[in-house]
């Protein structure tokens, strides 16, 4: 934990005195339930190599709640897919290095678990991405973690769903673009909830100003992945008391071409630019008579014959099936359109180059990635490396056609 204290990434829990004193007291709190379904278990265990990676199929992981665990699906001009059918030849053939952007485009709870949500009075929103590999002669790979918070409205109820999307780099700025050293990285997405009694929860709330939105928390930016074990073993203290809506450990996702065929296993998921839907077990054979007549909308699924003038978000919440969902956009840049020897910005390091200039005319520069690859030559000025922001659509707009880690 020495590493976050040094980093100021814990400032924010202790930034006010009513903050620092219920985070005490959640420490103080004794864990007196430590079975193997508890958030301490979970987020003890939440690096830990999978077990079919160790020969033990069959088994599962402490605090695994089999019912929620994410399965992940892609929107594109197929329509909806498992990630796990998108093949290689669909990932770019990009040289190296790539920088990746997330974004949540909406949360939708199924009625069972809005009354779930009704009543405990919060959910937790964290997403955690992660370097495959190290970059340049580092120990270990660097690993980059957004919380979020979801509190009811003055009514009680969960926030609709115009405001239950989430920019992450809101809690952690250099969640922009996260650099992944050859193509590979990985990533998870949970959301939990704490029990109303539980001290955490009063943590979490004397963070929180918004309680109309999702609420940016805490961020870790580029810290090492033995500082984020250490982090997640004393998230898991404080919020053991947990009900998963949705559970995931970091799921190895390849961004290129050339990483996919580097890793030559079959295990992970190819990640294009594209929109993913997230559903947790219980939901999904729900879902599956109806991947072909959804589309996506303002990060909702919605009837492909919904008609244009009706509201994105009173269908989407009306929409059959009544299942839990997250959508989210991912980006993938190379890291060539960061220009020449510059600070990816997200990465915490920048990518070493060699270039030769001239007073008097342009010439191109090749440039070394940060895992030592070499990218294409490039004739093309250089590109800021500040990310451009997005905005989310209008209502009624159409779509366009979306530490060991396993």
């Amino acid at each position: 934990m020495g590493e976050l204290a040094a980093s100021g990434a814990l400032a924010g829990l202790l930034t006010k005195p009513e903050t620092a004193a219920a985070l005490t007291a959640a420490l103080d709190d004794p864990v007196t339930d430590t079975s193997a379904g508890t958030g301490a278990a979970f987020w003890g265990s939440f690096l830990a190599k999978a077990p079919h990676e160790r020969g033990l199929m069959g088994h599962k992981l402490p605090g695994t709640d089999a019912d929620r665990q994410v399965n992940y699906l892609h929107f594109g001009d197929q329509g909806l897919r498992y990630a796990d059918q998108i093949p290689n030849d669909e990932l770019p053939d990009y040289p190296g290095d790539v920088a990746v952007s997330m974004q949540v485009g909406g949360i939708r709870l199924s009625s069972a678990d809005r009354q779930k949500f009704e009543q405990l009075q919060s959910a937790q929103l964290r997403i955690d991405m992660m370097q495959g590999k190290p970059m340049f002669n580092m120990i270990d790979p660097l690993a980059w973690m957004a919380l979020a918070a979801i509190f009811p409205d003055e009514g009680g109820k969960l926030p609709p769903l115009q405001n239950l999307s989430f920019d992450p780099s809101t809690s952690a700025q250099n969640m922009q673009k996260i650099l992944l050293p050859g193509g590979v990285g990985h990533m998870a997405v949970n959301v939990s909830m704490v029990h109303k009694e539980s001290e955490f929860w009063t943590v979490i709330k004397t963070l929180v100003n918004d309680a109309s939105r999702v609420a940016p928390v805490l961020g870790f930016p580029a810290i090492s992945m033995t500082a984020l074990a250490g982090f997640s073993k004393l998230y898991g203290v404080l919020a053991n008391r947990s009900v998963f809506l949705f559970q995931a450990r970091p799921q190895q996702a390849f961004a290129t071409q050339a990483a996919r065929e580097q890793a030559n296993s079959t295990i992970g998921i190819n990640v294009p630019t594209g929109d993913y839907v997230l559903v947790p077990q219980s939901h999904t054979d729900d879902l599956k008579p109806y991947l072909d007549n959804l589309k996506l909308a303002n990060g909702y699924m919605i009837p492909k014959d919904a008609p244009d003038t009706s509201s994105v978000y009173e269908t989407a919440a009306k929409a059959q099936p009544d299942i839990s969902y997250i959508t989210i956009h991912l980006s993938v840049t190379p890291m060539t359109e960061y220009g020449n020897g510059e600070s990816s910005g997200s990465s915490g390091s920048s990518s070493s180059s060699s270039s030769s200039s001239s007073t008097t005319k342009k010439k191109s520069a090749t440039t070394t990635t940060s895992s030592g690859s070499k990218s294409a030559t490039s004739t093309k000025p250089a590109a800021s490396s500040t990310p451009e922001g997005s905005s989310k659509p209008d209502d009624n707009s159409k779509p366009e056609s979306s530490s060991q880690p396993q």
